[in-house]
């Protein structure tokens, strides 16, 4: 008639000992739904710069909803690129994506002033987050309408497969 409640206790009696055997006092991490990271390259001159961030909130478990923005500038381009991503986890490291960017020339083909018009794109693909600090992604990025400039360095191609990885430190 006791074992139940005796065979319990005990085994409340050994998580309470074995919880008293870690240093310091274990705390539970709660996780904001909303988190923010970026990067800014090293600058090696006076002009030339790449800076990346996202602000990513989460909607749910499986589902992430971002929007960030990308700044490259060098001697021949100034663009400034603002992604709108959502994120379908479909496991516990593998994800679907699929968004809209506006890229805007801030240099129109070197005439100094900004083109007005941004080129629109769709994108959509598939990540994995390989370890906490490393993941990959691939995905197809096609334009919509009629572009009134092109991607920097990629003038010709419309649509594009882009396969890329980021690193944390």
């Amino acid at each position: 008639m006791f074992k139940k409640p005796l065979a319990v206790l005990t085994i409340l009696i050994a998580i309470q000992y074995g919880m008293g055997q870690i240093p310091g006092n274990p705390t539970v991490k709660k996780e904001s739904p909303v988190s923010i990271d970026g990067f800014d390259y090293p600058q090696f001159d006076k002009f030339s710069n790449f800076a990346w961030f996202r602000t990513r909130l989460r909607l749910s478990n499986t589902t992430e909803f971002s929007i960030g923005g990308e700044h490259f500038r060098s001697y021949a381009a100034d663009r400034i690129t603002i992604p709108i991503e959502l994120r379908q986890y479909i496991s516990n490291k593998t994800y679907l994506m699929g968004g809209f960017q506006l890229e805007w020339d801030l240099m129109n083909e070197n005439q100094g002033v900004p083109n007005p018009i941004p080129r629109n794109e769709i994108f959509y693909g598939l990540g994995h987050d390989v370890r906490p600090n490393w993941s990959l992604e691939a995905r197809v990025v096609s334009p919509v309408g009629d572009p009134k400039f092109q991607k920097f360095g990629l003038e010709g191609v419309e649509t594009r497969f882009e396969l890329g990885t980021r690193l944390k430190f």
